[in-house]
């Protein structure tokens, strides 16, 4: 009886294993910013208030860490325009962050000023798994900076 019951627990577990979290459903929380070899992650454990990013269809808002965003989001396949869902490039514009205040310092503020810099731009899209996205700045750089995403909204 009790294996029955463990086999019970585990097939749902196994079912939804392979569920891809689209990017229009989930927040995404940003785990990790790689700027360079020399600072390969500047979103530590030290951060209280996790950045997040989230995608509409044509939009984009979320949370630097100090101070919420909005902006427009274009997303495209072999350069023509697609669905998030099937997009490999991803371009932001007319980003809007709210003021910063001087609450924001240390780790955040760091967190805050890297997204600033870095979000204006145009992205590879590379899912990494089921629930992770990494973003890879598209510019003339042999170390390109890139965005680690992680959904916050488990598979079902």
């Amino acid at each position: 009886m009790r294996k029955l019951w463990a086999l019970l627990l585990v097939l749902p577990l196994t079912a939804c294993s392979g569920d891809v979290i689209r990017m229009t459903d989930s927040t995404w929380m940003v785990t990790n910013i790689y700027t360079s070899r020399d600072e390969p992650n500047v979103v530590s454990d030290l951060v209280v208030t996790q950045p997040t990013l989230d995608f509409g269809r044509s939009s984009l808002s979320g949370h630097t860490g100090c101070v919420p965003f909005q902006g427009l989001a274009e997303f495209s396949r072999d350069g023509e325009p697609s669905t998030a869902e099937e997009a490999d490039y991803l371009t932001f514009t007319e980003l809007e962050f709210d003021e910063l205040t001087d609450r924001c310092q240390g780790q955040e503020r760091l967190v805050h000023h890297r997204l600033v810099e870095l979000l204006p731009g145009s992205f590879e899209i590379n899912r990494t798994s089921d629930t992770e996205i990494l973003l890879t700045s598209d510019v003339d750089e042999l170390d390109r900076p890139s965005i680690r995403l992680v959904s916050w909204v488990m598979t079902e």
